[in-house]
């Protein structure tokens, strides 16, 4: 298949620049920093194995892995997510709550006014709406072979594999995650003891890794966008 959209717009997110990374040598994909998977929706035919620290956002994805598109689709729309019914289960109000903002790193209650203006203007996929909740319904069916494991990187199984790692960034656009403290020279040695295939993000400036140049994502107001760096190693 060509891949899932994103089940919502996380911070930092890889979605978008994932077919420039390198396509997976492996039917077993592991990302160890999870959050929206933007890499492994690309290629979600494959064993996808998340191991995410964050608790609310493992619990998004075993309600996405184990949901039902019927039980999705009755979820109504809404602007805020304290008027969700009392029955609508924690992780689908996690998930409810992230589209209320686009790229945030928690979930929002209410729908941020950026959104409204977009709304305003015809894009779709502003808050929960319609559009949202059928893309969602019609994508759970393909990742009930997935497996998220809730806790820290190195709880990932060891297994020969494609390795996509994308731990927040050593500097200011690093610290807005929840879970933002990392050692990063433990990542490094743990990253060259992974079997197969590994690819590691970082944004420019990065030291704790042979990192190469790799691209300019999203230019902003400056112009530059961020600069991203990459470290690839195959054994």
């Amino acid at each position: 298949m060509n891949g899932l959209k994103p089940f919502w717009r996380y911070y930092g997110g890889k979605w978008r620049a994932a077919p420039r990374y390198a396509r997976p040598l492996h039917d077993t994909i592991v990302e160890p920093f999870a959050g929206a998977a933007g890499y492994g929706l690309r290629y979600p035919e494959r064993r996808v194995v998340l191991v995410e620290k964050y608790p609310v956002i493992c619990e998004i994805w075993r309600w996405l892995i184990a949901v039902t598109p019927s039980e999705v689709l009755r979820i109504p729309e809404v602007d805020s997510v304290d008027d969700l019914p009392a029955w609508v289960p924690e992780g689908a109000r996690s998930l409810v709550g992230f589209s209320m903002n686009a790229a945030c790193c928690t979930p929002r209650r209410t729908l941020s006014a950026g959104c409204k203006k977009l709304r305003a203007h015809n894009r779709k996929f502003q808050g929960w709406t319609a559009a949202l909740r059928d893309r969602v319904a019609s994508q759970v069916e393909h990742i009930r072979h997935w497996k998220i494991i809730e806790g820290d990187y190195s709880l990932a199984p060891d297994t020969r594999a494609t390795w996509f790692v994308d731990p927040p960034y050593s500097n200011d656009a690093g610290s807005h995650y929840v879970h933002h403290k990392v050692d990063y020279r433990e990542v490094a040695d743990w990253c060259r003891s992974r079997s197969g295939q590994v690819i590691v993000c970082e944004n420019e400036g990065a030291t704790w890794a042979p990192f190469q140049t790799f691209a300019t994502f999203k230019p902003g107001v400056n112009g530059k966008g961020s600069r991203e760096v990459v470290w690839e190693q195959t054994g």
